[in-house]
């Protein structure tokens, strides 16, 4: 009768960690395949299964015997036959894993699904104090994602898929238009920098796994390097923000007012949304000729967190804020800009063509022909602060004053925004300069 051949477990070092092989050696033949789950001291039985100690164990485990009984299904097709081959057997672990023939259904019920982490990682989050309304738009958005990616591939996925393969395969999803498709909560054909967003929630997400003790991974080497691209950015010049104060009798309604108030307003001091909508009278020192608004700022989180000093001496800007006791009352951002498009639309403000281009992996660009008030948002008076204030001849140090910056190199960005105005600007003064100099020859007797 023919022994069932079988496998054991084995600990080895790769790259710095340790990890759990299954190991199996023949006639000076050796097999070690990588579970991808590491070893932890004092959590481990002498079989090298996890015990107790360990979160999740039995899931975990369930894992490694499901990768062993596949190593060994192999060594005992082969055996007798030829010997073992490491490579050969990789790949039929790689096409066997995960097959429910092989795994008893009382395995399957035990294994945690990647989903079902992301949820608890989800609440966590939702927990803390911190948390603004645009992170947790991210982590909703991510959620989303995960489910339809599972969905298009009619696939459960769990924690030992993630790798490589499965980011890459991850980004080739993102890159479909779901918009068509019934049953997708995203609509899917995600521009490069959403898709870097979504990453770079995940990354986040296996992160906690490893803070929580429940399976660690290698980020730097699993993620492909995914430039953030820079839009096209429109802001608003001061001719034109003249035409918003032309413009500002005629509105109507309360919260139309509001916005539009509000919109002029942060023109000048370039604050985001969350900020501008936070705004409250603790946030204003009085001085002889107006006010210096000095506002602390948080990007996402209290670690980008920074300070900006606003000179308000403007008269109709002290008479805004005045007028509403130092408060927007504001409603969500998607609201507010949708307000404010509008608005801008019905009084036939910022109507200039433009392309707007959206950007994708691989360098597909779309193009859009749209107007100017198609693609305005809140955000727009932040450029258009940072762009004015280079425009009029402010220095790097007084403009990271009034935007809070704290990195220069993230500012010199948005010297780009003007490098058209600055270009005609340096060029009129060359000019003129040049046409002094020709002057004051023709005058010489």
């Amino acid at each position: 009768m023919k022994t069932y051949k079988r496998s054991k477990l084995k600990v080895y070092n790769n790259n710095g960690y340790k990890y759990i092989y299954v190991y199996y050696k023949e006639d000076n033949y050796v097999l070690r395949i990588n579970t991808k789950l590491e070893f932890a001291k004092n959590k481990m039985t002498s079989e090298n299964f996890y015990n107790t100690k360990m979160k999740d164990h039995e899931k975990l485990n369930g894992h490694m015997q499901e990768i062993q009984w596949v190593v060994d299904e192999y060594i005992n097709l082969v055996s007798g036959h030829r010997p073992i081959n490491q490579q050969e057997c990789m790949r039929y672990v790689k096409k066997n894993k995960y097959n429910a023939t092989k795994v008893p259904v009382e395995t399957i019920s035990k294994m945690t699904g990647l989903s079902e982490y992301y949820d608890q990682f989800f609440e966590t989050k939702k927990t803390n104090p911190f948390l603004k309304p645009i992170s947790l738009k991210n982590y909703q958005s991510f959620k989303n994602f995960l489910t339809d990616f599972q969905k298009y591939e009619k696939q459960t996925y769990f924690l030992l898929n993630v790798d490589k393969k499965f980011i890459n395969l991850m980004i080739s999803f993102s890159q479909i238009d779901l918009r068509n498709l019934k049953g997708y909560v995203s609509k899917g054909h995600l521009q490069q920098n959403t898709l870097k967003k979504r990453l770079d929630v995940f990354k986040e997400f296996l992160i906690w796994l490893g803070d929580e003790n429940i399976a660690t991974f290698n980020i730097h080497n699993l993620f492909p390097k995914i430039e953030k691209t820079n839009k096209e950015v429109v802001y608003i010049s001061k001719d034109e923000i003249q035409k918003l104060i032309e413009t500002r009798h005629k509105i109507e309604g309360d919260y139309n007012k509001l916005a539009f108030d509000s919109f002029i307003f942060n023109c000048e001091c370039g604050l985001r949304y969350e900020d501008l909508s936070h705004l409250s009278k603790s946030d204003f020192t009085k001085i002889p000729d107006g006010y210096v608004l000095t506002k602390e700022l948080h990007k996402h989180t209290e670690r980008f967190a920074s300070e900006s000093q606003i000179p308000i001496v403007h008269p109709l800007l002290l008479e805004i804020i005045e007028n509403y006791n130092f408060h927007f009352e504001l409603k969500t951002n998607s609201f507010y800009n949708r307000s404010l498009r509008n608005l801008f639309k019905k009084h036939d403000l910022f109507t200039e063509p433009l392309s707007n281009k959206r950007k994708y992996i691989k360098g597909i660009v779309e193009v859009d022909d749209v107007l100017k008030n198609d693609v305005i948002t809140c955000h727009s008076c932040r450029r258009s602060m940072i762009t004015n204030a280079f425009l009029e001849g402010y220095n790097d140090a007084q403009v990271m004053q009034m935007s809070g910056h704290r990195n220069l190199r993230t500012l010199q960005k948005y010297t780009n925004f003007a490098n058209d105005e600055l270009l005609k600007k340096n060029l009129d003064q060359k000019l003129k300069k040049l046409k002094k100099q020709k002057q004051k020859k023709t005058i010489k007797p």
